[in-house]
């Protein structure tokens, strides 16, 4: 009996393995260059201004349906009120899966994790005193819409929104990113 069931589970296991095999992993891959808005949603718009993002993107099948991201980005946060420096450098990294939302195509839903690096710029500011004066590091998970508006050949232009939080101490960090992008299949 108990060779019988694991034949079956295994049958069953490759049966469902087969379903949808119209797409092969990486058998598809774009390329992509976003830039947008960037707004803080906490306490760190007291002594921030919001700012604008630029970034780099790579898509690719991954399982089935879904589509891998890796992103890396990059903005300049401004400072007001008492801050001992005038700005910092974020350097984002993002890695997550999208999955087209069937009910309405092309539209993909997605998420996965960040990795946001920080450094006060002290080329006309006091940074001694700072914990941005090396480099900070922290990490967090974002979810986001991918809208596509235009297709045409090997190119798509569209506009994602995101939501992200960064887990920082004593409170999560949360922004919302608003962006365009252009996108070029690579294969």
């Amino acid at each position: 009996m108990k060779k019988i069931l694991i034949t079956v589970m295994f049958a069953l296991a490759t049966l469902w393995a087969g379903e949808d095999s119209t797409t092969v992993e990486f058998d598809h891959a774009t390329l992509a260059i976003e830039g947008g808005a960037l707004h803080l949603l906490d306490d760190a718009n007291r002594n921030l201004d919001d700012s604008y993002y630029g970034l780099l993107e790579l898509d690719y099948t991954y399982f089935r349906k879904w589509i891998g991201v890796v992103q890396f980005g990059y903005s300049y946060l401004t400072t007001k009120g008492d801050v001992d420096y005038v700005g910092i450098h974020q350097f984002s990294g993002r890695v997550g899966l999208d999955y087209p939302l069937p009910f309405v195509k092309p539209v993909a839903l997605g998420a996965g994790f960040s990795c946001v690096w920080m450094r006060a710029d002290d080329e006309n500011g006091d940074v001694a005193n700072s914990s941005l004066a090396d480099n900070e590091s922290e990490f967090g998970f974002y979810a986001r819409l991918n809208l596509p508006i235009v297709t045409w050949d090997a190119w798509r232009a569209g506009a994602k929104i995101y939501f992200e939080t960064i887990w920082t101490a004593p409170e999560n960090s949360e922004t919302a990113w608003f962006g365009f992008y252009l996108q070029r299949n690579l294969w």
